[in-house]
Order: structure tokens, then C-alpha cells, then sequence
């Protein structure tokens, strides 16, 4: 099978590597398609998470079931899939305290196992999902992403009547943004730098950060003076931290969904006259079916994530687009051919 395969940071190669088996509980997915994440632009730049190469890599997919491991149920070869990369042990001390998307042992899709940016791939059946009817495959591999979107807006405890702001426009922020119509917060309030993705902040106040001196002024402006409740970092500097404390208003809380580089100095007397509560995001803890609902919410208007699908074999196009094209493009998806 074809694959786009890691074999040092910064040097991706397509070439044909085994179609692999799936083991026992795990399904064979012929992909139809693999959307790219900026989490995997990073890890095939700099692979942060030290992964051991060579390695086909992605981890947003969807596809066709093609074969079944032993013992796996309610499934079927021709079911269409989405899957969640994450794959928990169940035995850790993680696992155990409940935190099974923090596992101790995980395996994932592009980081320790063979990822979706290939002909096929395997997943557990646990974590995958068949593909709600009348959905596109490009769509369907949204699933994880907004998983772990629902995780963000969670962890800062967002609720009903509240003010949020989220900064950062790149694809979480977008998401997250239509998201939180669901979540009936007061207002919405999103910083960026790209018209064309903050276009599609349904229902939010945007603010382009390349047009004030203050962001923070605007920020209270946007909320009538009252501050923030809950602030979702999407995009990872120092000043975006910054940005967030300054906003938020008493007992407000910082969901840090975005890593931090280099390691940033915090206000912490902010923190402590405030009594901000500041919390961490990463993966999910098992949203798959809330997020194929949510996917489907009309209202939301999810399909205007994926900006645009290019067949597998432009992939040096599409992984450009994906990073650079920031004034035209949201999710880029790879399609494959029958």
C-alpha cells in the first residue's frame, strides 16, 4: 500500500510499506480519508513526541472496513468508520482513576502505531464508529478533532449565560467556536489574525489582533466591561497566556488546550487575587458519540471545516496548504480513490 512514512523530522516520503493485519478486537480500514491536524505538521517538523521512525504517520481518518480481527462484533466488512486514534490500555493507574485518555500506555494512530496517512490502517473497534448516514468520509474523520474540542470547552467549565473567549483562529478555534453554540454562553469572543477562518466563528465577536495595540481593551470592550469566565488557549505563546489572565474575571478559568513553547513566565499574583483556576486539555474523555452528534447539528454548520479535500497522491500540496494557507483554508483533508 502507499504510505507517507516519517523517517527523519522534516523529511516525509511516500513509499509502499505491508498492508497491515488487524489484530484481535482491531479492524482493517481501507481509508477514504485522512484529514491533516496541526499536530502532525509539528510532529513531522520536529517530532516532538519522540516518535521511533520510520512511521506512516496521521491520525485523523475515516474509512471502509475491509477485514475484521478476531472476535470483534457489531461490525461488518463494507461498514463505514470514523476513528478516534487514542487507544487506552484499560490496565494503567490512569486508566483505573477513570482517566483512560491520559492512559499510562497508549497506544495512537501516527505516534506508536501505523497512522491513516496511508491506503489502509487498523483501529480498535472500541474507538471506532460507523459513519452516520447521508455524512461524507472528509466529515466523519472530524470526529476525534471535535472530541477533544468538546474536551476543551469542558475543562473550562463553560456554561449557560457565561462569557468565553478563545484565543486563536486556527482550525480548534474555529471548531471550538461553533461548538459553543450549543453551550447557549452569553457571548462568544474569538482573537486571530486570518479573516477568512474567523468568517466562520459562527455566532462569535471577532477581534484581529493585527488591528488593535490593546487586545486586552477590545477583549473588554467585546464582553460589555464584564470580563471572561472561561478562556480556551488555542494557540501556544507566551502572550496568548498573558492575554487570557488579563481577561479573566474573578474565579475565571484557563483551559490551556494548546502546548506552551518555550516554558512562559505566568502572572501568578493575577492568578492569586483572582483565584483563577487554570487547567490543562488533552484528548477526550470519550466524547465519540457526542461528537458525531454535534457533527450532524445543521444549525452548527461543521461542514464548513474542511475547506478542502485533494487526492492522496497531491499530498506535498495538501500538507502545504494545510500549513500555510491560512487566508483560504481551515481542515485539508486527503481523499483516496476507490
Amino acid at each position: 500500500m502507499k504510505s507517507l512514512v516519517l523517517h527523519e523530522p522534516g523529511r516525509l516520503v511516500m513509499e509502499e510499506c505491508p498492508v497491515p493485519v488487524p489484530g484481535p478486537g482491531e479492524l482493517l480500514i481501507r481509508t477514504k480519508a485522512a484529514t491533516i491536524c496541526t499536530s502532525d505538521l509539528n510532529d513531522i517538523k520536529h517530532n516532538a513526541f519522540d516518535i521511533a521512525l520510520p512511521m506512516i504517520m496521521g491520525h485523523e481518518g475515516a474509512g471502509v472496513v475491509e477485514a475484521l480481527g478476531e472476535g470483534v462484533k457489531n461490525f461488518s466488512v463494507g461498514d463505514q468508520i470514523t476513528a478516534h486514534p487514542v487507544m487506552p490500555c484499560g490496565k494503567c493507574t490512569s486508566c483505573q482513576r477513570g482517566l483512560s485518555h491520559l492512559c499510562d500506555d497508549m497506544t495512537h494512530l501516527g505516534i506508536n502505531k501505523g497512522g491513516v496517512f496511508a491506503e489502509y490502517f487498523c483501529i480498535r473497534a472500541d474507538r471506532s464508529r460507523k459513519v452516520p448516514q447521508g455524512m461524507s468520509f472528509a466529515m466523519a474523520s472530524l470526529m476525534e478533532p471535535v472530541c477533544v474540542c468538546i474536551e476543551a470547552i469542558q475543562r473550562a467549565q463553560v456554561k449557560e449565560g457565561s462569557n468565553v473567549l478563545i484565543i486563536g483562529d486556527g482550525p480548534f478555534g474555529i471548531i471550538i467556536a461553533k461548538l459553543l453554540q450549543s453551550y447557549h454562553p452569553r457571548k462568544v469572543i474569538l482573537t486571530g489574525r486570518h479573516p477568512f477562518r474567523m468568517a466562520l466563528a459562527t455566532g462569535a465577536v471577532t477581534i484581529n489582533e493585527h488591528n488593535t495595540q490593546d487586545i486586552v481593551h477590545e477583549i473588554m470592550k467585546a464582553s460589555d466591561g464584564e470580563g471572561i469566565d472561561s478562556a480556551i488557549l488555542c494557540v501556544g505563546t507566551a502572550l496568548a497566556v498573558d492575554t487570557a489572565i488579563a481577561s479573566l474575571r474573578s474565579r475565571g478559568t484557563l483551559s490551556v488546550f494548546s502546548a506552551v513553547q518555550p516554558k512562559p513566565a505566568i502572572d501568578l499574583f493575577k492568578v492569586h487575587v483572582k483565584e483563577l483556576n487554570i487547567c490543562g486539555s488533552c484528548n477526550d474523555m470519550d466524547c465519540l458519540d457526542k461528537a458525531l452528534a454535534l457533527l450532524q447539528e445543521k444549525d452548527l454548520r461543521m461542514d464548513q471545516i474542511v475547506t478542502h479535500q485533494i487526492p492522496f497522491a497531491q499530498w506535498e500540496k495538501a500538507l502545504t496548504l494545510a500549513e500555510r494557507g491560512k487566508d483560504e483554508a481551515v481542515k485539508v483533508s486527503m481523499t483516496f480513490s476507490e
